[in-house]
């Protein structure tokens, strides 16, 4: 029946729903969550008119004349509370039931729900009260013992994710109270048990030197037991910088169990300072962890420690296993400061030079004078003697030469240079089909000219499932609703259910890992959960599908109230944690270690899409959705809006975050929600239908913007003036005729930009690689679906 009534509430039908409630009413006349399920019926049917403080504040708010602990009418309250913005009322409910009515129950919901909110100051205290109220002697349950780390893991997610709302008082009371409650617990009972007492001391009393000697102390009686990583981790910090025996005698112990880079970095530096010799330390490594690969770096660290500068005998020692592999980079790279690279450059010249990957780690490391063509030439006969499914390393030396290609100057590449680029990609892809750095690289540049479909068809030999959805499909589906907005083709077909389940089971997963990791006793994974849960739900990615989804639904007139539903719900999240920020999931080491997402090249310029981008046009599409009515969305997207400004003027905001006609089709709604269109007349003279549009992305994206602006102001009755009505549908009429004569023109261009690949610099560089032009055909024929299907809304 519960499930009934919410499904009628869904689909609007509130005569349905007051006739059920009714009849359950007359049979259960005292029932707590029917009486609340009526009065959230009452406000979802005339939000406008629901008075807040009579028909539920002055009854179950804080003051309120009405506690209940029946467990579904505190869900619903919740609920209730939650999606009018009040937040720390949601969880009160529960703390005023405990409180009148204590329960262990109702004591756990509280403390699910505050998890569920990220509202830590919550958590904290209904963890208190479950230890309170919990049974002991029940060994299948947590012991009130148990809740104790519950208790201090609670202040510190606290600390660790919202300190900026951590008050004055509460700085200096809980970490206080955090610590006293833990050495009541004393003597700890396991690793895991120590671990939050050590993150306590860390985190919550940085600098305090009697913490840290606690910490050595309760972390010393563990080295002849198991040492986690975590516990490592946090001697090798608290140990004092000047006690050099303590740290000397602890990395030995503790590397007699593990190979560690950092742990043999500790004792070289300790044993310096206790006077030992360079040669009784390495031999003391050696002895400890054999012939490894930190046992050879211990020669370059000892070098530097003890000389300043490393010797040519230690960089033979470690090049003499490694220059052929791919870990040499890494490692040398951390000691370029302290190596002579004339000596580097002799070391590596005196060994095989005749292997791929050596060429490729000293073209890394700039020790030889052959260009990235030469060294391609040299190798690529491995290109066919490798295993099908590996990806060879001569792609360093092809891509060397697409950047050289694409970044020769500061400005947008020309036409033919990127399709210079795609031809020396293309041909290399046919030759090692699966390396997944040319395929990243050929994607990009694909989607810079506008070919999604060729695009697409790349993309799905390198997509996998779990979680590239957060971290990969950025590059594929960035702006989709303006590059490729075919919801029927393979594209997008089950985009949104892949996606949409993808975060659903990370969600379902967090929820069984957190409850699984509390009652093992899993404690240091506590807040790597909560953190990874508040990634997921602040993901980049998934707020800027959000928009996306939005965007399609405008421009192929579908139904939007589900998409918008679910977009208040993640702002109302996004609020409950007290920050507007997004967490950027994507993964821009797809591109090399030179590109960042603040400094993305013009080739990249179409993911140039950062957080202040993602709330604004979020916030658009909250703005279109209240035009038509003007009524309850104003104070709360007044306030987003303020928040996402954080004091800086509008017209800043957006130069910072959109390009010309992304601000723009802004403007157009802005205008229309803070001051009934005044300006509507103006901004849609701004419009240019000419055929030269744009070329690249960026032809489709500037043309469906404005169509997608232009339907949403043809669908709105709100606009009463009659000049501004027919300069919509005049600008939509122009924009439709002049779509073809786009294409043609920019595909023209590329007709151009592909003949010229046959001559001149261009032709000789790919004669040189035995590479051969990259034919128009697979472009226009990729240019031409999306032009189609452009077309046609």
């Amino acid at each position: 029946m519960d499930r009934e009534i919410l499904d009628l509430i869904e689909k609007e039908n509130f005569k349905r729903c007051h006739e059920k409630i009714g009849t359950l009413r007359k049979q259960y006349p005292n029932n707590s969550y029917l009486k609340v399920l009526e009065t959230y019926v009452k406000y979802r049917q005339s939000p406008k008119k629901f008075d807040y403080e009579s028909s539920l504040g002055q009854i179950y708010g804080p003051k309120g004349s009405t506690i209940t602990s029946d467990l579904s009418a505190l869900n619903m309250l919740h609920t209730f509370f939650f999606e009018l913005g009040k937040y720390d009322e949601a969880l009160q409910i529960y703390e005023r039931a405990n409180f009148k009515y204590p329960s262990f129950n109702s004591a756990l919901q509280w403390f699910e729900k505050s998890l569920e909110d990220s509202n830590f100051r919550h958590l904290i205290r209904a963890s208190q009260k479950m230890g309170k109220l919990c049974v002991d002697g029940d060994v299948s349950n947590p012991t009130s013992r148990d809740y104790s780390f519950w208790y201090a893991l609670s202040i510190l997610a606290l600390f660790k994710f919202q300190r900026d709302q951590v008050t004055d008082q509460e700085a200096r009371l809980l970490p206080q109270l955090a610590y006293r409650t833990l050495c009541t617990a004393k003597p700890f009972q396991s690793t895991q048990e120590v671990t939050v007492f050590c993150l306590v001391c860390t985190e919550l009393f940085p600098g305090d030197l009697s913490k840290s000697n606690e910490v050595v102390s309760e972390i010393k009686p563990h080295l002849d037991k198991s040492l986690d990583l975590y516990l490592k981790n946090f001697l090798i910090k608290h140990i004092p910088e000047d006690d050099y025996k303590t740290m000397f005698d602890v990395c030995r112990r503790i590397l007699a169990k593990i190979d560690d880079y950092e742990l043999i970095m500790q004792l070289s530096r300790s044993g310096y300072h206790l006077g030992k010799s360079k040669t009784e330390i390495i031999e003391i490594i050696h002895s400890l962890v054999g012939d490894s690969r930190n046992s050879r770096l211990s020669y370059l660290e000892n070098d530097k420690i003890f000389d300043g500068r490393i010797s040519e005998s230690s960089l033979l020692h470690y090049l003499s296993k490694y220059h052929e592999k791919p870990c040499c980079i890494v490692d040398i790279k951390r000691y370029m400061q302290s190596v002579d690279s004339d000596a580097l450059k002799s070391v590596f010249d005196s060994l095989d030079n005749q292997s791929l990957i050596h060429d490729s780690n000293a073209f890394d490391l700039h020790l030889t004078e052959s260009d990235s063509g030469h060294l391609y030439n040299k190798h690529k006969e491995s290109l066919k003697s490798k295993p099908t499914t590996d990806y060879s390393t001569c792609s360093k030396f092809i891509l060397d030469k697409v950047q050289s290609i694409l970044f020769k100057n500061q400005n947008e590449p020309i036409l033919k240079d990127v399709l210079l680029a795609v031809s020396l990609l293309e041909n290399y892809q046919r030759l090692d089909p699966h390396n997944f750095d040319t395929g990243v690289c050929l994607i990009s540049l694909y989607m810079h000219l506008g070919c999604v479909p060729l695009a697409f068809s790349l993309f799905l030999e390198f997509k996998s499932k779990n979680m590239q959805i957060d971290s990969f499909d950025y590059i594929m589906f960035s702006r989709y609703s303006t590059l490729f907005p075919s919801k029927d083709s393979d594209f997008l077909r089950g985009l949104k259910d892949s996606q949409d389940r993808f975060y659903r089971a990370s969600m379902e997963r967090y929820s069984q890992f957190m409850r699984l990791a509390l009652k093992k006793k899993a404690y240091s994974k506590i807040l790597g959960l909560i953190e990874f849960r508040d990634r997921l739900q602040r993901s980049s990615m998934k707020w800027m599908m959000s928009y996306e989804r939005l965007q399609l639904a405008r421009l192929c007139n579908d139904k939007k109230s589900d998409l918008l539903h679910t977009l208040h719900d993640d702002f109302r999240y996004l609020e409950a944690g007290g920050s507007l920020k997004f967490s950027d999931n994507r993964d821009w080491t797809l591109f090399g270690s030179n590109v960042t997402k603040d400094n993305l090249p013009s080739t990249l310029d179409y993911l140039n899409i950062n957080e202040q981008t993602i709330a604004l046009n979020c916030i658009k599409e909250l703005m279109i959705e209240a035009i038509p009515t003007k009524q309850v969305n104003d104070e709360f997207i007044d306030r987003l809006l303020t928040e996402t400004l954080s004091g800086k003027e509008l017209q800043t905001a957006l130069e910072q975050s959109f390009d010309e006609i992304d601000m723009w089709s802004f403007n157009v709604f802005y205008d229309l929600y803070k001051t009934d269109g005044s300006k509507l007349t103006s901004h849609l003279r701004d419009i240019k239908t000419e055929t030269e549009l744009s070329t690249c992305w960026k032809l489709s994206h500037v043309y469906l913007t404005q169509i997608q602006t232009l339907k949403t102001l043809d669908n709105f009755k709100r606009i009463k003036d009659n000049e501004a009505k027919k300069l919509i549908k005049t600008k939509l009429s122009d924009l439709r005729y002049n779509c073809d004569d786009s294409y043609a023109v920019y595909i023209s261009q590329l007709s151009s930009a592909c003949e010229s690949l046959s001559r001149g610099d261009s032709h000789a560089l790919l004669k040189s690689l035995d590479f051969t032009p990259i034919k128009l055909e697979p472009i226009k024929s990729s240019i031409q679906s999306v032009q189609k299907t452009i077309r046609n809304l």
